[in-house]
């Protein structure tokens, strides 16, 4: 099975449901880019955590994938459930910088209804994203920890 990300089936949607949706984003791209600068401030790149992305129609949908960062690469990507490898090249899972141009393109197209953050790091935890039936979800980040 060929990995597609959850962000290219979720731009494909969001083209096609754009002149249907009708609830504004309650996320702007201003108050994600204040969370975005206060992650920054960090500057983490040698991390690792969890990833689990719900509904849009894909393999890994429901797992919790646990993603090393290194460098700003992703370097690995574990499926929790299985103990595999999840599928795809690891570099293609997204890093939390990723994740961030995600929220920004969901808020400025409209499909992002709702978006948490980390208390201590200001990393996304929760994207509630809106698309067709087939093509709305979640997105979830979580135990972030920290790499020497």
């Amino acid at each position: 099975m060929r990995f597609v990300p959850w962000f290219r089936l979720l731009a494909a949607a969001a083209a096609l449901s754009t002149a249907a949706c009708s609830n504004p984003t309650e996320m702007s791209t201003t108050d994600i880019s204040g969370h975005r600068a206060r992650w920054s401030a960090h500057r983490l790149t040698k991390y690792a955590y969890d990833y689990k992305v719900t509904g849009f129609l894909i393999s890994y949908a429901g797992h919790d994938i646990h993603l090393v960062v290194l460098n700003g690469v992703v370097q690995s990507a574990t499926d929790l459930v299985t103990g595999q490898a999840a599928p795809g090249d690891p570099a293609s899972w997204p890093t939390i910088d990723r994740l961030f141009d995600e929220a920004m393109q969901a808020a400025d197209d409209g499909s992002l209804r709702s978006a948490t953050f980390d208390p201590t790091f200001d990393f996304p935890t929760e994207l509630d994203l809106a698309g067709p039936p087939d093509a709305s979800g979640a997105v979830f980040a979580s135990r972030l920890v920290l790499l020497p």
